[in-house]
């Protein structure tokens, strides 16, 4: 998010502000499943 780098685990969560530039991914060697809501929608 920006210029943060966050790395994270199974069972982790993540929150931040969806007007801020991101992107998200996967830096290991396994598939990844990511469930992602956001309110209000901003897409």
């Amino acid at each position: 998010v920006g210029e943060r780098v966050k790395v994270l685990g199974p069972g982790d969560a993540y929150y931040f502000n969806a007007e801020i530039p991101h992107r998200f991914r996967n830096v290991g060697d396994g598939e990844c499943e990511v469930v992602s809501a956001a309110t209000p929608p901003s897409y």
